[in-house]
């Protein structure tokens, strides 16, 4: 939780920064969003037979807009990581939750229209909800952060006084997500995890 509060306190910080040389400009909108994550987290023992899994996705966001074109976009996102593969009776599947909280730069590739296209991209941390695999808990064995970055392309829609947001993006993890088993009982050999996905949303900007 304290790590938590230090995230969010930073991004506060980041953005009033950053706004703060063009406070007369600077405007706020708030949006919401939904969609669907496509998981395929990456085991180093993994083979090639790993499929991802498919999981609802959703989250509020805030823009910073800098200038017409260029702005400040963190967000808070449910969103579940993992993958599943073939086993001689079924499937094993593993399901890792995060709060995911990026901080986009964000960029409107045009300034006004009816379709404006943007790219964004910027660094996001994940704080462990829950971890199971084929239904058994095994978040005691993961690191409770994951750092990496978020990267993609939207649209912004615009309808009356309102837009629709369209996103699709690529997380990719960074950091080794596995803390391994005790060493002093099982003779496993270390592992590595990184988390990767991509992420499409559909949502409202009010």
């Amino acid at each position: 939780m304290k790590k938590a509060v230090l995230v969010c306190a930073a991004v506060l910080v980041l953005a009033a920064l950053a706004s703060a040389p063009l406070k007369a400009a600077t405007t706020f909108n708030f949006g919401i969003k939904a969609g669907a994550s496509f998981a395929n987290s990456l085991w180093s023992d993994d083979d090639g037979t790993e499929k991802a899994i498919v999981r609802p996705t959703f989250g509020a966001f805030a823009l910073i807009n800098i200038t017409p074109m260029i702005a400040i976009q963190p967000e808070l996102n449910y969103l579940v990581m993992g993958e599943w593969w073939d086993i001689t009776d079924g499937t094993a599947i593993e399901e890792f939750t995060y709060l995911h909280i990026p901080v986009l730069l964000r960029v409107r590739l045009m300034e006004e229209g009816k379709v404006v296209p943007i790219v964004f991209a910027g660094p996001a941390v994940g704080f462990l909800l829950s971890a199971k695999d084929e239904g058994n808990d095994v978040k005691e064995f993961l690191k409770s952060t994951d750092f990496g970055a978020d990267l993609g392309v939207g649209a912004e829609i615009a309808f009356g006084k309102m837009k629709a947001l369209l996103d699709l993006r690529y997380y990719l993890g960074l950091t080794n997500v596995f803390k391994g088993f005790d060493m002093a009982l099982t003779m496993a050999p270390a592992y590595t995890l990184k988390n990767r996905g991509f992420i499409l949303t559909a949502g409202l900007l009010f």
